[in-house]
This record gives structure tokens, C-alpha cells and sequence, in this order.
């Protein structure tokens, strides 16, 4: 059983900002599995390195339809996502120096950090793009 499923309440309404919602989501999963393995490190660059990867891939889809529809707190939501892909690095970098991190604390930074970007952040794009008619 994952640790943390979809839910309605997490959708922005935007089919493509959804699926990539659900795919972070999975990456956490996959987190929270290496803390239920005995040998959990030796997996934790890979997975940091994909999220990395993917969740700068979902900040370029983001970015990419507020300014296509000329959304006015372009920025707020650029300066959120930059904090975010540098507290990770921090773990990558945490992780590379010592060969080991704390994986529950990633897990938790990760899913208090997503879970709150989405239902505040997130959710603000919501009204901007229905009236755009952006589904």
C-alpha cells in the first residue's frame, strides 16, 4: 500500500499538470519504500537525481502555461520552485558528501513542502486558468 495517494482535493484541473502531480507522488512512494528496505542508500542518488530531474521538467510545464496565459504571479510561483529545487540539491549534495541521508526527514521535506504547494500555491492557479478555459 503507498504511502500517500492521490487525492481529488490535489487537482489543479489541468489533466497534464495532474498526471505530473501523480508522478511526483510516485517518486515519494518510492522514497518512503527505500526506508522499508535493509540496504536503502545504495538507491537514494538514483531516485534524488529522477526527482531532480522531473520535478524541473513539472516547474518547466508550469511556468511554461503561466506564461503562455500571462499569469500574474508568474514570479511567486518561480521563486517557490527555485527554494524547493535548492533544498533538494541540498539533500543531493548531503547525500553525495556522505554516502547516506536521513530518508524519512526527505520524505517529510518533500511531501510537507508538495502537499502545501499544491493546495495553496497550486490551488491559486485554479480560477486563473478555468477562466482561460486551460483544462
Amino acid at each position: 500500500m503507498p504511502a500517500i495517494s492521490w487525492e481529488n482535493k490535489y487537482s489543479v484541473k489541468i489533466k497534464k499538470i495532474d498526471k505530473q502531480h501523480k508522478k511526483i507522488i510516485s517518486i515519494l512512494n518510492d522514497i518512503y519504500d527505500l526506508n522499508q528496505q535493509e540496504k536503502p542508500q545504495e538507491f537514494v542518488g538514483k531516485i534524488l537525481q529522477d526527482l531532480i530531474e522531473y520535478i524541473k521538467y513539472h516547474f518547466s510545464t508550469e511556468e511554461g502555461y503561466m506564461i503562455k496565459y500571462e499569469y500574474p504571479d508568474i514570479e511567486e510561483q518561480k521563486r517557490e520552485h527555485e527554494k524547493f529545487i535548492d533544498k533538494i540539491c541540498e539533500f543531493q549534495k548531503e547525500y553525495l558528501k556522505h554516502r547516506s541521508i536521513t530518508i524519512v526527514n526527505l520524505f517529510n521535506f518533500i511531501w510537507d513542502w508538495f502537499a502545501h504547494h499544491i493546495l495553496t500555491v497550486d490551488k491559486k492557479l485554479l480560477p486563473f486558468f478555468q477562466q482561460k478555459g486551460v483544462g
